[in-house]
């Protein structure tokens, strides 16, 4: 492959990942909030001798087809494209991808057009079991690669996470931006079940909020959360609590916007969410549903004598072909 393809493939790559890259060939450097030094060699223009003396120093190394041989630690970019692969159903966080179900192909085929197409994984992982438990995290085993723990880019914010330990889908970054679109300057918003953060920082980084705070009782998610706040520089906006969030409520006072995205046992806490709202706030909720979501949210609210109007009902994405993840914006009456 001639070199300045094969030095915009790999550009491609991370800026996906919203790094910039810059640098003269062969070297560049990707920055976001942290920095990787780059190598990029293609065997039409470096020997193999040049990749063994000059990769040394590089975080990242990658080379075309012509260079695989070559014994250093490196990401190959071939001349293929995705549409060659049957590829089964997967999400990257990250390094790191996750199969969500082989669907009867082959692992090992799985894991080849995975990393063909995004050479920059460094670890795939099938999920075995669902998420289950208080703190939603599911059970995986490793098809290749060692490392669970990975910083991943979302809309200009980085987030620290182990996807083995605590929840995190990027599958929902649209859904969060949305949101996050809405929240206007000066708004107190109060995320629950705030996870490693990627509510609470995109909104103190894309908006204007006078505060946000962020409740997390899964303790592994909650010490991400304290450490994804500072790697975004937003603690001045942004304030963790680990705990239970009904039993830290009491003195936090009205909130102007409130995220609720635990679709599962979101309405156990819509009564605190509830009390806890500013007269002329929002709520932010999610609900597995299946059949008319309007029908679902006026009967919900009806038996938890709850006074609040639903404004908006938003499909944000299936949980099985039959039940969709719903969002609803819900006000005061």
């Amino acid at each position: 492959m001639e070199q300045d393809k094969l030095v915009e493939r790999v550009r491609a790559i991370w800026e996906k990942q919203g790094f910039s890259f810059e640098g003269e060939s062969p070297h560049f450097t990707a920055s976001n909030e942290e920095s990787f030094s780059v190598s990029v060699f293609s065997s039409e223009d470096y020997s193999r001798e040049d990749v063994r003396e000059m990769a040394s120093e590089s975080d990242h190394v990658f080379v075309d087809e012509g260079h695989e041989e070559v014994d250093v630690r490196k990401s190959v970019i071939r001349e293929r494209e995705e549409t060659q692969y049957d590829l089964p159903s997967f999400e990257i966080i990250g390094d790191i991808a996750i199969i969500n179900d082989l669907a009867g192909r082959d692992e090992e085929k799985a894991v080849e057009g995975i990393k063909d197409n995004h050479p920059f994984v460094e670890t795939v992982m099938l999920k075995e079991e669902p998420l289950q438990g208080e703190f939603r995290v599911g059970e995986y085993r490793k098809l290749t690669g060692d490392k669970t723990e990975t910083v991943h880019t979302e809309h200009g914010c980085t987030f620290k996470v182990d996807p083995t330990r605590v929840y995190y889908s990027e599958r929902y970054s649209s859904e969060r931006e949305r949101v996050i679109s809405q929240i206007k300057p000066g708004e107190r918003v109060l995320v629950m079940f705030a996870g490693v953060g990627p509510f609470a920082v995109m909104a103190a980084k894309q908006r204007d909020p006078e505060e946000v705070v962020a409740v997390e009782k899964n303790p592994v998610a909650a010490d991400y959360l304290e450490e994804n706040i500072e790697m975004n520089s937003v603690s001045d906006t942004v304030s963790s609590i680990k705990g239970d969030v009904r039993e830290v409520m009491e003195n936090l006072g009205e909130f102007d916007r409130i995220i609720m995205p635990l679709p599962g046992a979101a309405n156990r806490f819509l009564d605190l969410a509830s009390e806890h709202l500013s007269s002329e706030g929002h709520i932010h909720y999610y609900r597995f549903v299946e059949g008319d979501y309007m029908e679902f949210i006026e009967t919900e609210l009806e038996e938890l004598g709850l006074d609040l109007d639903a404004l908006e009902a938003y499909n944000a994405g299936e949980k099985s072909p039959s039940e969709d993840r719903v969002c609803f914006n819900l006000a005061r009456k």
